[in-house]
């Protein structure tokens, strides 16, 4: 893999000097959160061109700024940027995590700066392009090397494509791997919009409530991406 490929543009503005860092809209964070650094690198998938012409300039591009990607299955990779993003956070991208071989994982993954003993908070959103009966599909998230959340069969939801899940862990030591691991049987699974934050004092565990940061506070944003219709694919039955 060429140097090149593990890096990624990010355009982004803040016209003020209270906030260090972009808050996305539509996470659930405290407000003491919004000013925090967003452990996660690349969390919304936006830093990379939608296909490498270095790799396949037909295909959506398995390398991903900031992430580890191992879901290379018979030469192809399972996990690859797609034009379906959250549309709660005007993005462009979000990662496909697809099709894997009966009784194997694809894995996507990178190692946190975390303090030890601290809690934090992570959220992302997740999509599925699952139907019934055919639902085959496991989505499990690891911190630290423990499993800390699992879904099981996600089916499609036409009314609400993107879901939002924040569950929090406590860092045992300096460097904590996130890791997000999945099984999927026949379509495929989308997430966009990862993000971990410290636990505030002040940030009430459980309450689910959104936060507004000032209006003061934030800049704009503005992203570059390739933008598309996603053309839904359908895996050949097992058998």
């Amino acid at each position: 893999m060429k140097a090149a490929r593990k890096l990624g543009l990010v355009v982004f503005g803040i016209t003020s000097t209270i906030v260090s860092t972009a808050v996305i809209a539509g996470t659930g964070i405290s407000q003491a959160q919004a000013v925090q650094l967003n452990l996660v690198q690349n969390g919304d998938f936006e830093a990379d061109p939608l296909v490498d012409p270095d790799y396949d300039p037909t295909l959506p591009n398995p390398f991903i700024t900031g992430w580890n990607n191992d879901s290379q299955f018979d030469g192809g990779y399972t996990n690859r940027l797609e034009n379906y993003p959250n549309p709660a956070n005007n993005g462009l991208l979000s990662v496909h995590l697809g099709y894997t071989p009966p009784g194997n994982f694809a894995y996507l993954s990178q190692t946190l700066a975390t303090k030890k003993d601290t809690e934090y908070q992570l959220t992302f959103s997740l999509a599925s392009a699952e139907e019934a009966p055919r639902l085959n599909n496991l989505f499990q998230v690891y911190a630290g090397g423990t499993k800390i959340f699992e879904l099981t069969n996600l089916t499609l939801d036409p009314a609400q494509p993107y879901k939002e899940y924040s569950v929090n862990f406590v860092a045992t030591s300096a460097a904590t791997d996130l890791k997000f691991a999945t099984q999927v049987g026949h379509d495929w699974l989308n997430l966009d919009d990862v993000s971990v934050y410290k636990v505030e004092d002040d940030n009430a565990q459980g309450s689910g409530s959104k936060a507004v940061p000032e209006p003061t506070a934030i800049g704009g944003i503005a992203v570059a991406g390739i933008l598309g219709s996603r053309l839904k694919r359908k895996k050949l039955a097992n058998g």
